[in-house]
């Protein structure tokens, strides 16, 4: 009896042990840092590890095969703003539209996740290249408004290349301090005018016949003055347009050396080790697929599917076909830092259960990405894309897996799903925008734009 007594105690204290250590106060270990890295006008199907034929992206290609690749992501907007807005506080782009005096910035009253992770305990830091994103005013952005939450907001590399974006981070990197950090790392490499190192142009380098000064010096914005400005067709032949494109993946490639280069110092210190790194766009880029030159016209995929890839110490390498957004971010990155996000009101949703396989990808077909961009707004799934136009009130359906470029109109014969989406959209704009608030919507997107074409952003 005693025997069986000292039995029943030793395991219960073996099962207490094991409790204790599987309970909350020894929960697995979690990523101390976060490096968030912002590529700006960088379009998914131009890199390696999204399909690209040309080798554009050696150094993002090997980094995306270590980490998680979401092959079906989409940003909020095909625009810096409100797109980068979005990005940093899980919030519509609309919340960012009608501010005083046509603000850029995030309003008082809405988090970003610099601002939650500093109220935490964190270092944050900044180190942008966007005229756009700052924290102070610049012609592209008269209020500034990127900063509140960061102890540090680098702006000496505005419109600078990649090289400068590495070292300012790199020093921010090398200050003494033991507290966890968020680092927000804005490259601005691939938006035009499209400019790469003589030295680097792998696929621009050789002589292209033309008479066009702005073709040779990378600048699309002539053609984008005869589409949106009635000013004379500049004649752009096929060639010269495929000079621009070479030039905009020469800026690739110059980016993704840089990018390499800092992924080293970041393994060689030992800080790849317990940091979550995050690489993901603001947007893409147009080359008249669609007869729209440069961004922030249209909801198309080469405006608004972007990479996204996330390397999170002790989750293992996987790609993930499910469709996400760049909402689903912030959330993704405080669950992952233990950080409670009750009551912060984010629209988008942890990626945890689907990096980590507690809900199937089948499950995750019923995922919806939602963007808007002037008066659009569309709805994605794991296949279909529809666009409405809240201005028209036109609607068109895109079969994404049939019709990758997006190039027929499938409403009439995919009735099922373009309800389905219909719903889901309708259901979207109440709940972000308010029930029949369409031409307030359209107004503020409009005073929106005309703004940046009064900056010279939006040209």
């Amino acid at each position: 009896m005693v025997k069986r007594r000292l039995a029943a105690c030793c395991v219960a204290l073996l099962g207490a042990a094991v409790l204790s250590c599987s309970g909350p106060e020894a929960a697995e270990p979690r990523p101390k840092n976060v490096i968030f890295i912002l590529v700006d006008t960088l379009r998914a199907d131009h890199l390696g590890v999204y399909g690209y034929g040309r080798d554009t992206s050696p150094a993002l290609d090997a980094f995306a095969k270590e980490s998680l690749l979401f092959e079906n992501a989409r940003s909020q907007a095909s625009c810096t703003f409100p797109s980068a807005n979005s990005i940093l506080t899980s919030r519509p782009p609309t919340a960012f539209l009608g501010q005083p005096k046509q603000a850029l910035g995030i309003p008082p009253g809405i988090p970003s996740i610099a601002e939650i992770l500093a109220g935490r305990g964190y270092r944050t830091a900044a180190v942008s290249a966007s005229p756009v994103v700052r924290n102070t005013k610049s012609r592209f952005n008269p209020t500034g408004g990127f900063g509140r939450g960061f102890s540090i907001f680098d702006e000496a590399c505005v419109w600078k290349a990649a090289h400068c974006v590495n070292r300012r981070a790199s020093e921010v990197l090398a200050q003494k301090d033991e507290r966890p950090f968020f680092l927000y790392l804005h490259y601005m490499d691939p938006h035009g005018p499209y400019r790469p190192p003589e030295e680097h142009r792998k696929f621009s380098g050789g002589e292209v016949a033309t008479d066009k000064p702005f073709i040779r010096q990378g600048n699309p914005n002539p053609i984008g003055d005869w589409l949106y400005k009635a000013k004379p067709d500049p004649g752009v032949t096929p060639a010269e347009l495929q000079h621009l494109i070479d030039l905009y993946d020469d800026e690739i490639v110059y980016f993704d050396l840089r990018f390499g280069e800092f992924l080293a110092s970041l393994r060689k210190s030992g800080l790849l080790e317990d940091t979550i790194l995050v690489l993901t766009a603001d947007h893409g880029e147009e080359f008249l697929e669609h007869g729209h030159i440069k961004h922030c016209r249209t909801l198309f995929d080469n405006s608004i599917k972007i990479p996204y890839v996330l390397r999170i110490p002790g989750v293992p390498a996987r790609a993930v076909a499910a469709p996400v957004q760049n909402l689903d971010l912030v959330p993704t990155l405080l669950d992952y830092l233990g950080v409670d996000a009750t009551g912060l009101r984010l629209e988008g949703r942890s990626l945890r259960p689907l990096i980590e396989e507690k809900i199937e990808e089948k499950e995750a077909g019923d995922f919806r990405q939602f963007a808007s961009q002037g008066s659009l707004r569309s709805a994605s799934d794991d296949r279909y894309k529809l666009i409405h136009d809240l201005a028209a009130g036109t609607w068109a359906l895109y079969d994404l897996k049939a019709d990758p470029g997006e190039k027929t109109d499938a409403l009439a014969r995919e009735r099922r799903s373009f309800h389905r989406l219909r719903e889901s959209l309708t259901a979207w704009l109440a709940r972000t925008e308010g029930v029949g608030s369409e031409s307030e919507s359209v107004r503020k997107a409009s005073e929106a734009e005309k703004k940046l074409r009064a900056l010279g952003y939006l040209e």
